[in-house]
């Protein structure tokens, strides 16, 4: 009865299909079983804070509201909840990524290098340009590559070359805070520009570093729009309307955030020619970050208050205050950070990061899609 057999097939070939359905839904059955972390602040989960506290008296990322959306407790992230990197490793199963200088943590599932205000640029070569660098600390690329260096060999104990198999290498955001250095110390985006190559240079050598040290899965993020943060708006402000773009922002400032991103996707390119053996996935923030602009409701966000900080002080426009940022005691968040997009003036809201990790995990930010390498 050969009519017989095909339901019962076709049956089982969608059990299959719905069990492996589950498999990949997020239940976090994936190749990757820790994930290693460089970047700033827009990735950094605890080390700035935990840095050696007499050299940085008073941080203001060590007080609510910073953490009270989802923590209920500042974690030395900045931000008011959880970061794009939260995001990933819930997705991928794992737990929330701990930073290298959280002593004593285990590290089987991960570290995180990053660190707030770190630069793709060395400290001494930034302040050999005159610039001002906020943390003065040594935390840029270089540096995070240093601490995992010697990490290494406790990370790998016994496991050969094949060490990082199943690791999720993320690097980046870098290149940020060195623009903002240069727009903070009085210079004009002309004079930042000539940089950009070497920024990038920097960034691409690290990500060939990782390969060296046998890393086979690295995600790579471009920088977002510079010229959309308000404390950028409000330390850049220009009387003439020429110089900002249909959303508000900056339209020089961004451009020089574009001609960064686009030097790195082609350094990217070269390096995916040159080790074909290790997966190089490219995300991005900038265009997200546009699309919050071009759709906030889409995004459940406030399209009343896309350039306001929401942790801020000083009202309209941007309500940014450089005397009085988030986290002093006199400023509050604003009522709903769930449907705001930025939160203190340079960084953006939960909501805004979770909506940029879909779009890691699953595109259209991200080149291949984060879920789609990750599955076994």
């Amino acid at each position: 009865q050969p009519s017989m057999r095909t339901p019962h097939g076709a049956l089982l070939l969608l059990f299959i299909l719905a069990c492996l359905r589950g498999a990949y839904s997020g239940g976090g059955r994936s190749r990757f079983t820790s994930i290693i972390s460089f970047g700033d602040s827009y990735a950094d989960t605890g080390n700035l804070v935990m840095w050696a506290d007499p050299v940085l008296p008073g941080l203001p990322l060590k007080n609510l509201p910073y953490g009270e959306t989802f923590f209920g407790h500042p974690t030395g992230r900045a931000t008011d909840g959880r970061l794009v990197l939260d995001f990933i490793a819930e997705a991928l199963g794992l737990p929330s990524v701990p930073p290298y200088l959280a002593k004593g943590s285990n590290f089987s599932a991960g570290v995180n290098f990053a660190v707030v205000g770190a630069p793709a640029l060395n400290l001494t070569y930034l302040q050999g340009l005159n610039l001002t660098v906020n943390p003065p600390i040594n935390s840029s690329l270089h540096d995070q590559l240093a601490w995992f260096q010697k990490l290494k060999p406790s990370l790998c104990k016994g496991q050969g070359t094949d060490c990082f198999e199943s690791s999720l290498f993320v690097m980046g955001e870098f290149g940020g805070n060195d623009y903002i250095s240069f727009l903070l110390s009085n210079r004009t985006v002309e004079q930042a520009r000539p940089y950009v190559p070497q920024i990038v240079d920097s960034i691409s050598r690290g990500v060939e570093r990782l390969v060296q040290h046998g890393a086979k899965y690295i995600v790579v993020a471009d920088i977002f729009p510079i010229g959309c943060l308000p404390g950028a708006l409000t330390k850049l402000a220009n009387p003439n309307k020429v110089e900002y773009d249909r959303h508000g922002c900056l339209k020089r400032v961004n451009r020089l955030a574009r001609y960064h991103n686009s030097l790195l996707r082609q350094q990217i390119m070269m390096l995916r020619y040159k080790y074909p053996h290790t997966k190089i996935i490219v995300v991005e923030y900038y265009k997200p970050f546009l699309a919050f602009l071009d759709m906030p409701e889409h995004f459940g966000l406030n399209s009343s208050t896309t350039l306001l900080t929401c942790c801020g002080a000083g009202g309209p426009p941007y309500n940014y205050d450089f005397n009085a940022g988030c986290g002093l005691p006199s400023v509050k968040a604003c009522a709903d950070p769930s449907r705001a997009l930025q939160w203190d003036g340079f960084h953006l809201t939960e909501s805004a990061y979770r909506a940029v990790a879909d779009g890691w995990l699953h595109g259209p930010y991200a080149d291949p899609p984060i879920m789609h390498v990750a599955r076994p």
